[in-house]
C-alpha cells in the first residue's frame, strides 16, 4: 500500500501541466488589396512550408501555443508578406499586393522599320493602359505580374495587330510587324466574257497610279472611308468611270468594262483627189460595203483594234492598209493609184510613112522616141484626157488629144507630121532657074548686037 502513495500525486501534476500544451489553431486568410481571397498562396512558419490556402483564401495551422512565430505568406504574382504571429492569436488576415514587371512593346512597319505614333492599348484584369510608340517604335508599360494580357496595336493606314501577353515573374518585351490596312485590290474585267483585263489604266481622283497585270489585278495603298473618282481605261473597252466610297473592310473593287464600239467611215478619192465612187470596201478580207456618189462609205459599228482596210477598182490600183479604230480615229480616207493604161503611139508624115526617131510628148513632157518601126509604147492613168504631140526636124509638129476612160483597155494614138519644104533643094532651084534666065538674057543680048545695020557718020 505505501508503493501507491505516488499516485494522486502524479496524477495532479498531469492536470496542472495539461493547460500549458494545448493546442492552438490559427486561421490564415489570404486576400489582396481588393478584399478578394487568393487561393493557392504557400504559407511558411518561420521558414518551412506548411501547407497553402484553399479555394477561400483559407488556411488553417494548428501549434502548440507556447512561442509566436513568423509567418510568410507568397503566391506568384504577387509580393510575399511576412508578419509576426503571437502564440495565443487565433486567425490573421494578410493582404497581397500585385508584384509588377515591365512589359515593353516595339512596333515596326511593313519594312521593318520602326513606327512612330502607333498606338498600343493593354488590357487585362484591372488594367486598361493605352500609349503610343516613340520614334524607336517603343513604348512600356508596368502592369501586374502572373496575368495575361491583351495587347492591340493601332496605326494609320495599317491593319490592327493583336497580341496576348502572359506575364510571369519577369520583364517582358514584345515586337509587332504591321500590315497594311488600306491596301485595295483592283479587279479589271471583260464584263461580257469575265476574263481578266491587263494592261488597264487605273486613276484616282485624276492620277494615273498603274496599270493592271495578266491576272487583271491592281493593288494600291487607299485610305479607307472615303470617296474617290476611279477611271479604268483600255483602249478596246469604253472608259470606266465611277465615284466610290471606300469602306474600311473593303479589300477588293471589281470592275466590269464594256467593249468600245465606234461608227467609222472610209472617203476615197484618185490622187487629184477627185471622189471614186462604187469601190469595194473589204475588212479583213470580207466585203462590207461600197462608196457612194460622194466616196464615203460607212463601215459601220466597230470594236476598238486594228483592222486590215483594202478597196479595190477597176481602173485603180488595189489599195491595202491596217487601220486602228479608236475613239479618237473613226474617219479615213484612201487615195487611190489609177492602174496605167498602155498607150501605142505611131507617128508617121501626111503619106502614111512611119516616122523613126520622133520626139514623143505628154502633156509637154517628153516620154520618148519612136523606134524604126515609128512606135512609142508608154503607160498613162486612165479616167482624164492628154496632149499628145510629136515632132522632128524637117517636120511642123504634130500632135493629137486623147481621153482615157477607166476601163483598163489599151489605147493607140496616131500623130502626123507635114514635111518642111527643102530649103537647100528650093534655093538650087532657084539658083538653076536664075543661071538659065541670065544665059537665055546673055544670048539676047548678044543676038541683038549682032542683027544691028552699021550707021556712017553724017557730016
Amino acid at each position: 500500500m505505501r508503493s501507491l502513495w505516488f499516485i494522486p500525486l502524479i496524477i495532479v501534476l498531469l492536470v496542472l501541466a495539461g493547460p500549458a500544451q494545448a493546442i492552438v489553431t490559427l486561421s490564415v486568410t489570404v486576400e489582396d488589396t481588393f478584399g478578394n481571397p487568393l487561393p493557392g498562396a504557400d504559407v511558411y512558419v518561420d521558414g518551412s512550408h506548411v501547407g497553402r490556402t484553399d479555394g477561400s483564401g483559407i488556411f488553417k495551422h494548428s501549434h502548440a501555443g507556447i512561442d509566436g512565430f513568423n509567418l510568410r505568406v507568397s503566391k506568384s504574382g504577387y509580393q510575399s508578406r511576412t508578419v509576426f504571429v503571437e502564440a495565443t492569436e487565433r486567425s490573421r488576415t494578410v493582404i497581397l499586393s500585385k508584384s509588377t514587371v515591365i512589359l515593353t512593346v516595339r512596333v515596326y512597319d511593313e519594312h521593318i522599320a520602326p513606327m512612330k505614333d502607333a498606338v498600343v492599348r493593354v488590357t487585362g484584369p484591372g488594367t486598361d493602359k493605352t500609349d503610343a510608340t516613340r520614334s524607336d517604335g517603343k513604348t512600356a508599360f508596368t502592369l501586374d505580374d502572373g496575368e495575361t494580357y491583351q495587347v492591340t496595336i493601332t496605326a494609320l493606314d495599317y491593319s490592327d495587330k493583336h497580341v496576348s501577353v502572359l506575364l510571369s515573374g519577369s520583364n517582358r518585351e514584345i515586337s509587332a510587324v504591321m500590315e497594311r490596312g488600306d491596301r485595295l485590290v483592283f479587279r479589271v474585267f471583260d464584263d461580257e466574257t469575265h476574263e481578266p483585263i491587263s494592261g488597264a489604266e487605273i486613276s484616282i481622283d485624276g492620277d494615273v497610279r498603274g496599270i493592271t497585270g495578266d491576272d487583271g489585278v491592281f493593288s494600291y495603298n487607299l485610305r479607307k472611308g472615303f470617296d474617290y473618282l476611279i477611271t479604268v481605261k483600255k483602249p478596246e473597252y469604253e472608259t470606266h468611270t465611277e465615284r466610290e466610297f471606300i469602306t474600311g473592310d473593303q479589300q477588293v473593287l471589281s470592275i466590269g468594262m464594256k467593249t468600245a464600239y465606234h461608227t467609222t467611215s472610209v472617203s476615197v478619192f484618185d490622187f487629184e483627189r477627185k471622189v471614186v465612187e462604187d469601190a469595194d470596201i473589204y475588212l479583213d478580207g470580207v466585203l462590207v460595203t461600197k462608196t457612194d456618189e460622194y466616196g464615203r462609205a460607212s463601215l459601220g459599228r466597230l470594236s476598238t483594234g486594228i483592222y486590215l482596210l483594202e478597196i479595190r477598182k477597176s481602173g485603180f490600183e488595189s489599195y491595202s492598209q491596217e487601220i486602228a479604230v479608236s475613239e479618237d480615229s473613226i474617219d479615213f480616207i484612201a487615195t487611190l493609184t489609177y492602174t496605167p493604161v498602155p498607150v501605142r503611139v505611131l507617128v508617121e508624115d501626111t503619106s502614111h510613112v512611119v516616122i523613126a526617131g520622133a520626139q514623143v510628148y505628154v502633156d509637154e513632157v517628153e516620154k520618148g522616141t519612136t523606134n524604126e518601126q515609128g512606135f512609142l509604147f508608154i503607160s498613162l492613168n486612165p479616167g482624164r484626157g492628154y496632149t499628145l504631140t510629136a515632132s522632128k526636124d524637117g517636120y511642123y509638129e504634130g500632135g493629137s488629144d486623147l481621153a482615157i476612160p477607166i476601163d483598163g483597155l489599151q489605147h493607140s494614138v496616131t500623130i502626123t507630121l507635114e514635111p518642111k519644104p527643102d530649103l537647100v533643094l528650093i534655093g538650087g532651084a532657084v539658083l538653076v532657074l536664075l543661071l538659065i534666065a541670065g544665059g537665055v538674057f546673055i544670048v539676047r543680048k548678044k543676038r541683038r548686037k549682032r542683027g544691028s545695020p552699021r550707021r556712017g557718020k553724017s557730016w
